[in-house]
């Protein structure tokens, strides 16, 4: 399972605008409000991400395969 480090560097690199990450306050042990806050963004963007990359692997696969079918008929509709 990837962190909300992992996460955010995926969406960095994918050419997301990802929120500077707040400071860590060493002096609590609790994860501060701005964290959590910053976590749920990251999280949000990268479901949308993934989302997103899979609906567009799944137009693809669809794209190839209507190419595919139409290729075949095609080759039927025109004996050698």
């Amino acid at each position: 399972m990837l962190t909300i480090f992992q996460k955010a560097t995926i969406l960095s690199k994918a050419g997301f605008e990802v929120p500077a990450c707040p400071a860590v306050d060493t002096s609590t042990s609790a994860v501060s409000q701005k964290m959590q806050e910053w976590g749920k963004a990251i999280e949000t963007m990268y479901v949308t991400y993934v989302a997103a990359r899979a609906a567009r692997s799944l137009r693809d696969a669809e794209e190839s395969r209507q190419t595919d079918m139409l290729r075949r008929l095609s080759l039927n509709a025109w004996p050698a």
